[in-house]
Parts: C-alpha cells; structure tokens; sequence
C-alpha cells in the first residue's frame, strides 16, 4: 500500500477553521490513493486548555513537585484528547478512523522521562490498522519503556514521532502541517520580508535546527537524514 504520514502541529487543530482545514488535507491525499498515518500535537499554545505548556502551568501551580514519570502520563493527556477529537470528526465526515497511542503505535524508548529518546518503532499494529482503516491517528510525543511506563520525547517530539514513523512505515513522504507557510529564511512573526525556501538539502535544515529555527526538531531530521524520506512542511490554511 501506499503509505504517507501528515503531522499537524498544536495550532492546526485548536480551532474548528483550522480542523476543516485538516479534514481537507487529509480527503485529498486519500482521493491520491494514499492509507494516511495522521501524527498529532497537544491542541494550541500555553492558556489554551489542552495545550502542553498549559498542563505544565497546572503542575507548577498545584505543588510543582510531580516526579518526572508522574509528569509525563499528565502531558501525554493533551495529544490523546486531540486524537479522538480528530477520530471524532473525520468518523462524522465518512472516513474510517482509528486512534493508537504513541505505545499501541510501536514506539519504545529509554526512560529518561521528559525526554526520552526512541530506541525502536515497531510499527505492525498499524501497518494492520490501515489494513482495516483509511486513516490512523497516532499521538506524537509519546513512547514507551520496554517495562511499560509512559514516556515523552521533549519539545518539537511530535516532529521526531512523525519521521521516525515514516522511516519505519516505508512512507513516501512525510507532510508536517503548520501556520506558516513552509521552511522560511527567518521567522516571519520578527522579520517582515522572510522568503519561503522552495529546497532545503537534510544538513541545511539540521544545522538551522541546532542553531535554534523552529522548523523542525534537530532529532526528527536526523532520523529523515538517515532513511531518506522526503520532509515538506505546508501551511495547514493552504
């Protein structure tokens, strides 16, 4: 089959606009012929209820002494509740939809909690699910240990969940959906006249990662850089 995983970040789904605009993205690459592997975020940014950094707020502001693991089954909360509202929807338009944690998705990690880096994707259960689905949404940012607790992968995780996922799927290509318009030359919220970049070779995109651009995780284009998928990043309102 033919396999394409699309990421939508946390501001693609935080509003009812911006998810007509995600169920869109997701009918055109199945009228492409595609099995779609749905990679989502926490909905919107810190105040917004679900978003991680506001979770993070409700820690601090009820005792902001939560162990590390404790913490991480807390922040996994806000991507499961954007999944099923994602199933919720795409179900009520006709499409066939399932839901996979980061775990049910094959994800295994190391226990550092809170950052916790992927030691391996065992991604079967999905490759079944698309047998049976048009399209599986899985939680990015999470992982498992191999003794079964819980685990997060830090900032911008939900970018390394959807690389490392289209690396194991054999994917075509991986889409990551954001409010800009794809890769620029600086941030268009600071610098007025920043130009979309058409092509970005894999060292590019990484060194401008590490050097602090918010394009992409560092850890997400390394795993792209060594199984050579494709990347492109689409403005979600396209």
């Amino acid at each position: 089959m033919r396999i394409l995983v699309q990421k939508f970040g946390g501001t693609s789904l935080s509003t009812s606009q911006a998810r007509t605009h995600v169920i869109g993205h997701i009918r055109r690459e199945l009228a492409n012929q595609y099995r779609l592997v749905v990679v989502v975020s926490a909905m919107g940014r810190r105040g917004e209820p679900y978003a991680t950094d506001t979770l993070l707020d409700w820690i601090q502001h009820n005792g902001n002494a939560l162990p590390n693991r404790e913490k991480d089954l807390l922040l996994g909360c806000g991507e499961i509740i954007s999944a099923t509202t994602l199933c919720s929807l795409l179900q009520h338009e006709g499409i066939t939809a399932t839901v996979m944690t980061g775990a049910q998705a094959g994800f295994v990690t190391d226990d550092q909690f809170g950052n916790a880096r992927i030691k391996d994707v065992r991604p079967e259960r999905v490759l079944k699910e698309l047998e049976l689905y048009e399209v599986v949404i899985v939680t990015g940012f999470q992982g498992q240990t191999e003794t079964g607790d819980m685990t997060t992968l830090g900032r911008g995780g939900s970018d390394t969940s959807a690389t490392a996922l289209g690396a194991s799927l054999r994917a075509e290509m991986v889409d990551i959906y954001t409010d800009v318009n794809g890769i620029l030359t600086a941030d268009p919220r600071i610098v007025e006249d920043a130009r979309p970049l058409s092509y970005v070779s894999y060292t590019e995109i990484c060194n401008m990662a590490h050097q602090g651009a918010k394009v992409i995780h560092p850890r997400a284009v390394e795993i792209a850089m060594q199984s050579q998928i494709p990347v492109s990043k689409i403005n979600v309102l396209r």
